[in-house]
């Protein structure tokens, strides 16, 4: 009997472990901010195991600033974003239970700074649930070091034991990291590419016509004002001869 049971559990954990059956994220919705903006930042889970998922806790963390230069652990960057249901980095949402199949909604907003620096910001999560009885946890590879991570991924095997040993708290499974991003305005830049195209195409447009002698609108009507330019002005200067050679 007590070896049937223990069977029951460790088939139950390998099936609870398996990244076909954990939890589901899914549908990411990021902002992209200028400084001093705040945006929404969503996505769904799935409870993809038979049975409900009860007393569902998720912990969000904006948790490193990098651009493609550098890089800093959040405490670090001076103006970071944060959360702003929380007003920090962290933040804690308890789900309740989740029904199997079912997608439930993920929704906060992330606040910036006017002195926010520009980059990409990543974000990672934990979720701690019931299943059938017992407790589980969940991890994204935010909480672990690259080379405890290349580690405990070598091989094309994960190794959940080792990254609990590291972690000093179970790690049940594994769930996907995030990211948001603060981008300054540069709109203008973007206008200015615009233009330049549509001026580079404009010319290309103009010589092939002339190269190939083919009539349009705009050109005809370009040569049609120059006509009436001219009579114009041969008009002006034939008043200005008459006036001079009078008495």
């Amino acid at each position: 009997m007590k070896l049937a049971a223990v069977l029951i559990l460790l088939i139950l954990a390998g099936y609870v472990d398996s990244p076909a059956h954990v939890p589901n994220f899914d549908n990411f919705h990021t902002p992209v901010l200028k400084p001093g903006e705040s945006g929404v930042f969503n996505f769904t889970i799935q409870n993809r195991y038979v049975n409900p998922i009860r007393n569902a806790t998720l912990t969000v963390g904006i948790y490193m600033w990098a651009t493609e230069e550098d890089h800093k652990r959040i405490g670090e960057v001076e103006n970071h974003p944060v959360i702003e249901e929380s007003g920090d980095v962290n933040y804690t949402i308890p789900l309740g239970t989740l029904q199997p199949g079912v997608n439930v909604s993920v929704e906060f907003h992330i606040k910036s700074f006017p002195g926010s620096p520009d980059g990409v910001y990543f974000v990672r999560f934990s979720l701690e649930f019931v299943y059938n009885g017992s407790v589980y946890m969940m991890w994204s590879p935010g909480f672990f070091p690259r080379d405890v991570w290349d580690n405990a991924t070598k091989n094309h095997t994960l190794n959940l034991d080792y990254l609990s040993q590291y972690l000093g708290k179970p790690v049940n499974g594994i769930i996907p990291d995030s990211s948001f991003s603060v981008k300054s305005d540069l709109t203008w830049i973007l206008y200015v590419l615009i233009g330049l195209t549509a001026f580079v195409g404009f010319l290309a447009l103009y010589t092939y016509f002339k190269e190939e002698a083919i009539s349009n609108p705009a050109d005809e009507m370009y040569y049609e004002l120059k006509g009436k330019y001219r009579e114009l002005e041969r008009k002006v200067k034939r008043k200005l001869r008459e006036r001079d050679q009078k008495p």
